[in-house]
């Protein structure tokens, strides 16, 4: 999405932008079907979105309490996997985080988690929990998490007097939770900056999910 395209701000038009950027981005994966956008302001409590999401809902609720106003959450139709997203974004239209959410059927091998961070020599991938150590030596399927797990982007300006140049999580997850007919995998990413002859494109990083999902489903 070229950033004319993207949130300002104002729920009504931002909720009709974010659409057209789900179908820009599920064209690109070779997805079909019809996305539809559910906007919700930021509570106390999260959205009852449906049964066998408490990680998910736990992860919206820890990520967008400080800095976060409107959230739209989306059902992407044609993946292999039952799969939601939520972009969060400040009230000024700023994206803060885009949220995966996916239902997978792995094997249960005990939960882990993936932490692309930066450290004192560039950005590092992290891999801990009981489950971890089935992922640690695959350095494809590695490659494959840190390249979802974006955490930092140039904000486009607002103008001559742009406020933020940058936005930075401190830090972007995978977390695999598994149970005895699968797991729940949630991703904590951000908007991806890629560039472009005039300009840059903005990215809500579905294709590099898919990919990351498709290793990990791939190495159970």
């Amino acid at each position: 999405m070229k950033k004319k395209g993207f949130p300002a701000g104002n729920p009504d038009e931002d909720q009709k932008m974010i659409l057209a950027w789900w179908v820009e981005e599920m064209e690109k994966c070779g997805f079909s079907g019809e996305v539809l956008v559910e906007y919700a302001p930021c509570e106390e409590e999260a959205p009852a979105w449906g049964t066998g999401k408490r990680l998910f809902e736990g992860m919206v609720m820890r990520r967008s309490q400080v800095t976060s106003a409107y959230m739209y959450r989306s059902t992407i139709p044609g993946a292999p996997w039952p799969l939601d997203a939520l972009v969060v974004t400040m009230g000024d239209g700023i994206v803060t985080q885009v949220i995966y959410h996916a239902i997978m059927k792995i094997s249960s091998q005990g939960d882990a988690r993936f932490t692309h961070k930066l450290g004192l020599l560039g950005t590092k991938l992290e891999v801990e929990g009981v489950g971890a150590e089935r992922f640690k030596s695959q350095k494809e399927l590695l490659k494959k998490c840190k390249k979802a797990l974006c955490f930092s982007y140039d904000v486009p300006p607002r103008g001559f007097l742009a406020e933020n140049t940058e936005f930075k999580l401190g830090e972007a997850t995978l977390d695999i939770k598994t149970g005895k007919e699968g797991a729940d995998v949630v991703i904590c990413t951000t908007v991806r900056t890629e560039s472009a002859f005039v300009g840059k494109n903005y990215s809500l990083g579905l294709a590099q999910v898919v990919e990351a999902l498709k290793a990990i489903e791939q190495a159970n």
